[in-house]
């Protein structure tokens, strides 16, 4: 039997497939169990101890618990992670047409491994602006779970050296098929295969699944996404679309939402756009979380001075995947530092600082895990091979706050379908429980 944690963990990534579904969903368990939802730009008044959270773009949201004693003494106990994955973003004015062949142009959204969306049946979700009949604009989320689309691949005869690798072009192999229609009696065949640009399939779907006309559509932002549900595979081991980060967001909201409040605040952080680098609104590069903290210290009557101490006294965990040892590709590890599946959360650490972690934070989360009885592993890429990065430095470095980079260990990252071990996300919700619930102060 599938444990509770983990079967919670497969429903909500079953209904995130972006981040607008991912962060609806988040406020949705969030204010089932209480939480309060404010506006940026309505006035707060906040209540010690009581949970609340703030959405910003549709994609980013912040929940948080003010201490039950003023800030400045007792600071905050923060975690966060990125609610965005690699994605085809649909170019939803335009359609490719072929021969009676109907393609939606894409652009590549982050870093996907593009040949594992090839040959897969693809949804579409994310979020159309309409003009109602009243003039005003509307926000709608569109989830079509069934396959509405795919993007195929060239027959190996016409290429045979494909799998000695081969680069796709974003504007001219990745369009997803989305129809094909005989041409009408009489009409000519061109025989160069030549493209035009036309509006069609695509947008007739989206404006029959909203019921507007395609006049109402003022924007949109769009993603062909991976159709099939999560799944258990073997005894211990769930894969699925778009599990990077979404083992973050939830591990972090089971634990937000299980603690109780105390001394000092709690806050958890859900950022968008860290695939291209979080320097939006949305993203852990901006004001956001800034602005939040503070807004929390003046509401509770603390000047400037009791802001920056507030600052000083938090302790923040940037939650996102780490790269679990492969055993096909053991060459490309340093194994006295490759975390493995099940082995429970891993430490992320480098020394260029990819990773906000400094020894002082590695050895405050390694006393959380230990405190959680969770088992922790270390993560460091071999030292001729540069990592990539997170949102950890990013919101360390902007609220001088001291940070420590975790992740659950993840084969496959950025493929169309991660793999990820069940016993290390119930083991990172248990340590996060632990970090919302101690003391922040150093």
């Amino acid at each position: 039997m599938t444990p509770a944690p983990v079967q919670r963990l497969c429903e909500f990534v079953d209904a995130s497939p972006t981040a607008y579904h991912a962060v609806d969903n988040m406020a949705a368990a969030l204010e089932v169990r209480g939480a309060q939802r404010l506006a940026e730009g309505s006035a707060w008044e906040l209540e010690p101890g009581k949970a609340y959270f703030v959405v910003r773009s549709g994609s980013a949201l912040v929940a948080f618990r003010p201490g039950l004693v003023p800030a400045a003494g007792e600071g905050f106990a923060i975690a966060g992670a990125h609610t965005d994955s690699p994605a085809l973003k649909a170019r939803i004015e335009k359609t490719v047409a072929a021969r009676g062949m109907e393609r939606a142009a894409v652009e590549v959204y982050g870093g996907p491994i593009l040949s594992t969306w090839l040959d897969r049946p693809l949804a579409l979700a994310g979020r159309v602006v309409v003009k109602e009949a009243d003039g005003k604009l509307r926000t709608r989320l569109l989830n079509i779970i069934r396959p509405v689309g795919i993007v195929p691949n060239l027959a190996i005869h016409l290429n045979r050296d494909l799998n000695k690798g081969f680069e796709y072009n974003a504007q001219t192999h990745l369009p997803v098929l989305l129809s094909s229609e005989l041409p009408d009696a009489g009409t000519v065949l061109s025989m160069g295969g030549g493209q035009v640009a036309s509006k069609g399939a695509l947008l007739a779907l989206v404006t029959s699944e909203l019921g507007v006309d395609a006049e109402a559509i003022f924007g949109a932002d769009l993603y062909f996404v991976e159709s099939q549900k999560t799944a258990i595979v073997g005894k211990n081991l769930v894969n699925g679309y778009r599990l990077d980060d979404l083992l973050g967001c939830h591990a972090i909201l089971e634990a937000f939402s299980a603690s109780k409040p105390e001394k000092h605040g709690q806050v958890a952080c859900f950022f968008d756009n860290e695939e291209i680098g979080s320097r939006t609104v949305q993203g852990a590069d901006s004001s956001f979380l800034r602005d939040l903290l503070g807004r929390i210290c003046a509401l509770g009557g603390a000047t400037t001075e009791d802001f920056y101490r507030a600052l000083a006294s938090s302790f923040s965990v940037s939650v996102d995947v780490a790269q679990a040892w492969n055993p096909a590709y053991p060459e490309k590890y340093d194994e006295s530092y490759a975390p493995l599946l099940n082995g429970g959360p891993a430490v992320k650490v480098n020394a260029n600082y990819r990773y906000a972690t400094d020894a002082e934070s590695e050895a405050r989360f390694r006393l959380l895990c230990e405190a959680a009885a969770v088992p922790c592993q270390k993560f460091m890429s071999r030292a001729d091979i540069a990592p990539g990065s997170t949102i950890g430095p990013m919101f360390s470095a902007l609220l001088g706050i001291r940070t420590v980079d975790v992740g659950s260990p993840l084969l496959s990252m950025h493929s169309i379908r991660e793999t990820a071990g069940l016993r290390d996300h119930e083991a990172m919700s248990s340590a996060l429980a632990r970090h919302f619930a101690s003391s922040p102060k150093a």
